[in-house]
């Protein structure tokens, strides 16, 4: 029978700061009833990340895909990523960017969904790129590298592995060209926002309101409302001024 769920932790850059260990400490507490698997390249020293759980699992992928975050892209839009970890239905990727409120992980797997994640950060022009008409049109280049940066610090999705393999398969030649656009940030994001179903719907996605639900920009919360599943969007050079953190007791 296989597993519901699993976390996916990348580590890009074994060296985690102050920030992302908090964040990791987090993630392994108020997720600690499913699998938590690290991701990292063959040879990375992992000794920080084991000083918060010594018998972590890992699975090692080329060092090429861990250079930086829009290498790492490439990683998130192969089939044989997914591939890896057949024996679970869903993957929670959470990367040192995020924080889970609580642990809501079960019920939005039960959802029926196939990809959800934050939106991105919105302006006239983000909008305008994620209308209809460019999901139907597709994206130049530099609209593309636009609407990437829109993604910068959004690091959770929860995804179905089966449907993620099988959009890829049905889309070889455009993740192709997304997964060999080292130019622009989080192609990744942008083709699955995107690409994946236009003109066909390959992945079942939340309406904004929904996923705003699941995920939000931790810059973007309102503390009197019911906070969203994950918050993302959090760096060393952010946490102290976010309000949800600041609401938080020092030991959290």
């Amino acid at each position: 029978m296989k597993e519901l769920v699993s976390v996916i932790v990348p580590i890009l850059d074994p060296q985690i700061n102050p920030t992302e260990e908090r964040l990791l400490h987090h993630c392994l507490n108020t997720l600690e009833k499913y699998p938590v698997i690290f991701i990292a390249y063959e040879g990375a020293d992992l000794s920080i990340v084991k000083e918060h759980n010594e018998d972590i699992d890992v699975i090692y992928f080329p060092k090429k895909y861990f250079q930086s975050r829009a290498a790492l892209a490439g990683l998130l839009l192969m089939e044989d990523f997914y591939d890896r970890f057949s024996w679970c239905d869903f993957l929670l990727i959470h990367e040192l960017n995020s924080w889970v409120t609580r642990d809501e992980l079960y019920y939005w797997c039960k959802q029926g969904y196939d990809y959800l994640k934050a939106g991105p950060t919105e302006d006239d022009n983000i909008k305008r790129l994620g209308g209809i008409i460019s999901r139907i049109s597709g994206l130049k280049d530099d609209e593309k590298r636009l609407f990437g940066q829109a993604y910068a610090n959004n690091g959770i999705y929860l995804c179905r592995i089966e449907r993620m393999i099988n959009t890829i398969k049905a889309k070889q030649k455009e993740v192709y060209q997304y997964r060999h656009s080292a130019d622009f940030l989080h192609a990744d994001s942008v083709f699955w926002e995107i690409e994946a179903n236009r003109f066909w719907p390959h992945l079942r996605k939340p309406t904004n309101v929904v996923r705003n639900h699941f995920a939000m920009d931790a810059a973007n919360i309102n503390l009197n409302k019911t906070l969203p599943f994950a918050l993302t969007g959090i760096s060393k050079e952010n946490i102290h001024h976010l309000s949800y953190f600041k609401s938080l007791p020092e030991a959290d």
